[in-house]
This record gives C-alpha cells, structure tokens and sequence, in this order.
C-alpha cells in the first residue's frame, strides 16, 4: 500500500502542471556531454516517466543542435519538482544553467 501512495505522491507532484517553466540555454550543452544528460534522464524515467523524459530529451536535443549555429539558443522546459530535486541530488544546480519563465 505505501509503494502504491508514494508512486501517487510521484505522479502528482512530477505531473507538467505542476511543473516549474525554466528556460535553459546553451551553457547546459557545454557543460555536460550527452552521455552524462542520459544518465541523468535514465534515472529520471522511473521518477517522471517515459513521456516526460522523452519530451525533456527531444529538447535538449533541439537545444544542442540550436547551438551549434546560435550560442544564445535557449529552449523551455517544465521541470517538474521531482526531476529538480534528482539533479540537486546528483550535483546539477539547475539554477546555473535556467531562468524561470
């Protein structure tokens, strides 16, 4: 019944609605490799599901390609609570790389 209640918890508070709008720019794509992005999106999966991450990856993906021809590319994203909180845990201050819209 717990596992049940908190993957509830998980799916309300990652759910988009929910979710902070942040603008994030091309500093992410120069920081971190696209094999350190996903990882970081495989162990979000099982927190914000497929959908969401896929989505999330389909923009970083749009987001590097911009670069490359843009240096001040930036895409929105939500960033639903859950996923904030993974990247702190794993040391990503999204705060350095977004700005909330």
């Amino acid at each position: 019944m717990k596992i049940l209640v908190t993957a509830a918890v998980v799916t309300l508070v990652s759910f988009p609605a929910c979710a902070e709008k942040v603008a994030v720019g091309c500093q992410l794509v120069s920081q971190y490799s696209e094999d350190q992005v996903g990882y970081l999106l495989g162990e979000a999966r099982s927190v914000i599901g497929d959908q969401e991450t896929n989505r999330i990856y389909g923009h970083y993906v749009s987001l590097r390609s911009a670069c490359q021809y843009d240096g001040n590319a930036t895409r929105v994203v939500n960033l639903p609570p859950a996923l904030r909180d993974l990247l702190a845990q794993n040391g990503v201050d999204i705060r350095r790389f977004a700005r909330r819209m």
